[in-house]
């Protein structure tokens, strides 16, 4: 849930919010920059901070304070204040909760880092759809249309109702994990910063590629959001059926990210890595290249599901690294702190690239550079993949 209300409502509704707000793609992309700039200041601090508090608490208030910021945006919509709340929340959801939530599934996951990781992503997909689903069900319910039509109620529109349940429901999830998250108090690191970063310049070249490879990955899984306005614009669908479109095919992540889980503890997660760089980087030859001379819509249909898929597969595994590379236990949070500073960079750089790709080109060139964009990014995944898996042998 905590990243529901910033990315979410986007994800699913992207045209409905361009259009309410009055929002362009460039601002919206710059929006999502204000996040980006501030979770990257937060992913640092945040890994000492889960190296030295209680995990339940950390988890708990980021849930609350990132729901108020929803509320918050249902009476200010303009775009300065849209900036102001994605800054926000990216210190919301990403100081307190972001370090703390890959150290306790890995602490939890012992030796089967791929089934532990695997489980969160799959769970985190899991209920990512039914919430879409249910937001879906609420966008197009005509008893919110008909409150909307009453002059009393003008400004509650289907988009609002949609806010309004991820702002509830991310508050409920912070009080279900104050009440039954089991503390992890006994993991709590009593290392200095010293010594701690004496720690991780052993495993520099490690870590650089980790992060490599997560920067990559989260590219591809940030285009994602931009495929409801590729259906809407490119493919005709109207903006119900790329809601709806978009929900359905959400439900690949849960069952992606608990397969590459199973995989990567048979086969190593960098092992799998490689394999899904590959298929994604072909997935985009055809997305970017390929079809602007062949189009064929159950083609563009099944290459999007496959960069989906693949994209969910590597989300499911890309922190199985930290076990597989040996990092020790005491430094896990202020590595994830670096990797992540890294690694989430695409918050930064995505939505001002391609909301300029979309603001200044035609429709079909603007996604096609996208593609083509993502596919650069795939091929980079790919090499530290290759690079990870050769320096982890040699361990």
């Amino acid at each position: 849930m905590i990243f529901a209300l910033p990315f979410h409502v986007n994800r699913f509704f992207r045209p409905s919010l361009l259009e309410e707000f009055q929002y362009t793609n460039y601002m919206m992309g710059i929006a999502f920059t204000t996040y980006g700039i501030t979770a990257l200041i937060c992913y640092f601090p945040g890994g000492y901070i889960a190296d030295k508090f209680n995990a339940r608490k950390l988890l708990s208030l980021s849930l609350i304070l990132t729901s108020l910021g929803g509320i918050l945006l249902l009476f200010y919509n303009n775009f300065l204040f849209l900036c102001f709340i994605y800054g926000y929340w990216g210190i919301t959801s990403i100081l307190f909760c972001w370090s703390a939530l890959i150290k306790a599934t890995k602490i939890v996951g012992g030796n089967r880092q791929g089934l532990s990781f695997g489980s969160l992503e799959a769970g985190r997909g899991l209920v990512a759809a039914t919430l879409s689903s249910i937001a879906v069900i609420i966008f197009t319910s005509t008893f919110i249309k008909n409150i909307n039509d009453n002059s009393f109620f003008v400004a509650f529109s289907p988009l609002k109702a949609v806010i309004t349940f991820y702002s509830i429901t991310t508050f409920i999830a912070g009080i279900v994990i104050w009440f039954y998250f089991k503390d992890e108090s006994n993991n709590k690191s009593s290392i200095g910063l010293r010594v701690a970063f004496k720690k991780i310049k052993k495993f520099y070249k490690i870590i650089f590629f980790q992060s490599l490879i997560v920067l990559t990955a989260y590219s591809s899984y940030k285009g994602i959001d931009y495929y409801s306005q590729f259906f809407y614009e490119i493919m005709n669908y109207s903006k119900e059926e790329a809601a709806s479109t978009m929900s359905n095919l959400s439900y690949l992540r849960p069952v992606c990210a608990i397969f590459a889980g199973l995989i990567a503890d048979k086969i190593s997660a960098t092992r799998l890595s490689i394999y899904l760089f590959i298929t994604l980087t072909i997935a985009f030859v055809y997305l970017g290249i390929i079809s602007t001379i062949f189009y064929l819509e159950i083609l563009i249909m099944t290459n999007i599901m496959i960069t989906m898929a693949a994209v969910f597969a590597l989300r499911g595994i890309y922190f199985c690294y930290l076990q597989e590379t040996k990092i020790p236990t005491n430094i896990i949070g202020f590595s994830v702190g670096i990797i992540s500073l890294i690694g989430f960079f695409p918050d930064v750089y995505i939505g001002p690239v391609f909301g300029y790709f979309l603001d200044t080109y035609t429709k079909v060139e603007a996604f096609n550079l996208c593609f083509l964009f993502l596919l650069i990014l795939s091929l980079i995944g790919l090499y530290s993949s290759l690079k990870l898996h050769n320096a982890k042998k040699k361990m």
